[in-house]
């Protein structure tokens, strides 16, 4: 009797491969009559395999969607585009057919850079074909073989706001584009802590930051500017946070900390990021071009052309235009009495014009070598009552804009709580983290 009970129990651990750990617990000891029982039992039951082809017609009914994009303005005609994207059918020839105006909404679509969407089955026959600009989509979907009706729908603009909680291994802007933010949400976080934190040296492994921002969307795509709406930064074993608030409804806001003090410095530290400094504000140098001894009233940074020129501060755009030496200039009024000077610029952003209104850190233009200029490189100068002075002083005693006070602060104050739950929410998630690449 007991050699037929071992033999049962040996097929039964072989039957029952994927519990052998609960087995080997078992056979600690010898089996009694009805766990005998349970492993004949077990060992006679066999799984079932469902069939595969009522699963796969079922999903056939149902219809495998699958989403093709291109861009509109890369394609001649449809019937090129339906080729490109391996629609097997119908042809362009019985779509236009059925809808004479496709041709015309499509030519249209390749002017206003719209994108063409085509949701096909799993045999690659076309379902529904979408013709999407910014403002409104033309819409075919299939009704019968082979058939199609057309709609038009305006596309609806929602307002979202994301929240990233992102780890520093090593290198802060690999991890932010790991975790997906957008560069000029990036780029406001430098902006409001460069003069605190050096992010090329002193943000290292472990410094952590958490960013709140807000970006329009339209049928699922971002199509307009994000804008930060708060961020705790930990580095260096300090906390660095900023809310953005308006104090006065209509009018452009700032950003604050915990106890409604200003953190937004009146001017960034430098018009570009992270480039050199390849000539100082001096009272003499010996000119590149010329040869000899000239003041040099500015500063000179080293970039590649094209790399974009930033705004040091809010203000109003004084002059733009061909400056003889200086080439290609934007000049800026900040208060009455302030400007900041940019030249030898390869080409100005668009809309930048004479009485235009620019925002702290807003690209104005991209670096060149336009004018009496040996190379690529922006001259940059800070000028007060229309003299210029040195902007490294203007940097050192760079002025924070107003704290908040009175019945502003207590507004804040009641915003700022629910912003800072938010941030904490944040606090147990990472959404992505970088290091560096080998």
């Amino acid at each position: 009797m007991q050699r037929t009970t071992n033999r049962r129990w040996l097929l039964g651990l072989g039957l029952l491969g994927p519990t052998m750990v609960l087995i080997t617990a078992l056979a600690l000891r010898a089996p009694g009559p009805s766990e005998v029982e349970v492993l004949a039992s077990l060992q006679q039951s066999a799984l079932e395999v469902p069939a595969l082809d009522p699963q796969a017609k079922a999903l056939g009914r149902h219809g495998l969607d699958v989403l093709l994009e291109e861009p509109l303005a890369t394609h001649a005609s449809l019937e090129a585009a339906l080729r490109s994207m391996g629609i097997a059918g119908p042809s362009a020839a019985v779509l236009e057919a059925q809808h004479p105006e496709l041709g015309r909404r499509f030519q249209e679509g390749r002017r206003s850079n719209a994108t063409l969407l085509a949701h096909v089955d799993r045999n690659n026959q076309l379902l529904r074909l979408q013709i999407q600009s910014p403002q409104e989509s033309w819409n075919l979907s299939r009704v019968g073989t082979n058939q199609y009706a057309s709609e038009r729908s305006l596309l609806k603009t929602d307002l979202v706001r994301e929240h990233r909680s992102v780890r520093v291994r090593n290198n802060f802007f690999e991890a932010m584009d790991e975790a997906r933010v957008p560069a000029l949400i990036t780029d406001a976080v430098v902006d409001l802590f460069e003069s605190e934190i050096d992010f090329r040296r002193a943000v290292t492994a472990g410094d952590r930051v958490r960013v709140i921002y807000e970006i329009p969307r339209r049928a699922g795509r971002d199509i307009g500017t994000p804008r930060l709406l708060a961020v705790r930064f930990e580095a260096g074993g300090e906390v660095h946070e900023a809310i953005y608030y308006e104090a006065k409804p209509g009018r452009p806001g700032s950003f604050y900390n915990a106890e409604g003090k200003s953190v937004k410095r009146g001017y960034l530290a430098a018009p570009l990021r992270f480039t050199r400094v390849t000539s100082s504000f001096t009272n003499t140098r010996i000119h590149p071009l010329f040869g000899t001894a000239r003041a040099h009233r500015g500063i000179d940074y080293s970039a590649p052309e094209g790399t974009p020129v930033l705004a040091v501060a809010d203000g109003v755009i004084q002059s733009a235009g061909f400056d003889r030496g200086y080439g290609n200039a934007i000049e800026i009024s900040h208060t009455r009495s302030i400007t900041t000077f940019y030249a030898h610029l390869s080409r100005f952003a668009p809309g930048m014009r004479p009485g235009k209104a620019v925002a702290m850190g807003e690209v104005i233009g991209y670096v060149g070598s336009t004018g009496w200029a040996t190379g690529p490189h922006l001259h940059y100068e800070f000028r007060e009552y229309g003299r210029a002075v040195n902007p490294n002083r203007m940097v050192n005693e760079n002025p924070r804009t107003p704290n908040l006070a009175g019945e502003q602060r207590e507004a804040y104050l009641a915003h700022a709580r629910e912003i800072q739950r938010a941030l904490r929410l944040l606090d147990g998630i990472t959404t992505a983290s970088a290091a560096p690449k080998p």
